[in-house]
């Protein structure tokens, strides 16, 4: 984790705990998909990830998504909220007074696996986001709504992972005081009007009344706080909050059985909301000691075979990032019978790593030894080796080779 020194505003009380994702079932390993995954240790958004500006979208009125509110400095991605300038040319009818930022992905090809974000909310009433979204397809099969023929209905996905506010408004306090999630299965039906949300989640105003343990050791706006989603498949997301399970969510199937089966892109927004009053003041705009949303980091995660070899064909960068920390243990005692051992581990590494397994007898001598060649990443794994068990008690060891 990064060690940050500001000028005029402090920001201490970063988690610095390892984040981790949640653990592998056997025979699997997460692995950072680099593509949407990125520290922010730089000076610029890395433009072979992100763009500063949301394609297709200028923003909720009145809040605009202005490109000059993204920077990256100080180990972080910051969005800077503030007054719109009058004089910044929009060409739309709709007014915008507030000046809002957003970055996206270049890519919507993430799919299932394990999304994060670390973040510090601003202090005023916009929000700071981590959420997903894919754009509109034709739905060419029969839904339960309408049939194979209809020629107008739509759809897309998206999971709002968090959504957060870290000003006092009138909707209450969950905003600032929890982890508030959502799913939208968004429809278009055959008669091609407006389009429908089919929602399912925590969040107070858009979702279906889930409960969940969501509460956050601290104001959002307080403290840097970890949120994150396991897109499991078309079906079903689990949310965690600073590593704890906080939710499991079905999404609606009120329209399809299966409803989140494409893959989507990542968009963290600061924007304004009509139920989110009052609207910022231009003196709490203008004030830098609240006004900035400040991104840490955000790590993306697939969940590939244990032994499968991880690829980067667009060289995108973070290969190595130390976000483990690094081990090697049994999540289950080794076994010894039919002249065979079975070693059930875990481990955790940021690079490829080599662990030696030994079985030790009692006067203290091994008498056998293997090394065990581990792939980068967050591992669970059963091996099978041969053994010939003596009539002797045994105790077993297994760590890494420095």
């Amino acid at each position: 984790m990064k060690t940050l020194f500001l000028i005029a505003i402090s920001l201490v009380n970063i988690n610095t705990e390892k984040i981790d994702p949640p653990e592998p079932e056997i025979g699997k390993r997460w692995i950072l998909n680099l593509q949407y995954s990125d520290e922010f240790n730089g000076t610029t958004l890395d433009q072979k990830k992100w763009r500063n500006s949301y394609n297709g979208w200028k923003g909720r009125s009145p809040g605009y998504f202005s490109p000059d509110a993204v920077s990256v400095k100080s180990g972080m991605l910051q969005i800077k909220n503030g007054v719109l300038d009058k004089s910044v040319n929009i060409h739309t009818k709709k007014k915008y007074s507030i000046k809002g930022g957003a970055v996206q992905s270049l890519e919507k090809t993430a799919h299932f696996g394990y999304y994060e974000v670390n973040f510090k909310a601003s202090r005023i009433n916009m929000s700071t986001t981590f959420w997903m979204s894919n754009r509109k397809v034709p739905v060419n099969f029969a839904t339960k709504i309408s049939n194979d023929n209809c020629s107008k209905d739509k759809f897309s996905q998206e999971l709002d992972i968090v959504e957060s506010i870290g000003g006092v408004i009138t909707a209450g306090d969950k905003f600032r005081k929890n982890m508030n999630f959502n799913t939208h299965y968004r429809y278009i039906d055959c008669n091609g009007g407006k389009e429908k949300f089919y929602s399912a989640g925590n969040n107070a105003i858009e979702g279906n009344g889930l409960k969940s343990s969501a509460l956050l050791s601290s104001e959002s706006w307080e403290d840097f706080h970890t949120y994150g989603a396991y897109w499991k498949n078309a079906n079903e997301v689990a949310f965690y909050a600073n590593n704890s399970f906080v939710g499991n969510v079905n999404v609606s199937t009120d329209v399809v059985n299966k409803p989140f089966p494409r893959k989507m892109g990542i968009n963290m927004v600061t924007e304004t909301y009509d139920w989110a009053l009052p609207y910022p003041t231009n003196e709490e705009l203008n004030n830098d000691t609240i006004n900035t949303s400040y991104y840490n980091w955000v790590r993306s995660y697939k969940l590939v075979d244990i032994d499968a070899k991880s690829k980067n064909k667009k060289k995108y960068k973070g290969s190595g990032t130390p976000i483990y920390k690094e081990e090697v243990s049994f999540f289950n005692n080794p076994t010894i019978e039919n002249k065979q051992v079975k070693i059930p581990y875990t481990y955790k590494a940021n690079t490829d790593k080599k662990a030696v397994f030994k079985i030790i007898n009692d006067t203290n001598e091994v008498v056998y030894k293997t090394t065990l060649n581990l792939l980068s990443g967050y591992g669970k794994n059963i091996k099978t080796l041969d053994f010939k068990k003596e009539n002797t008690a045994y105790t077993f060891k297994i760590e890494f080779i420095e």
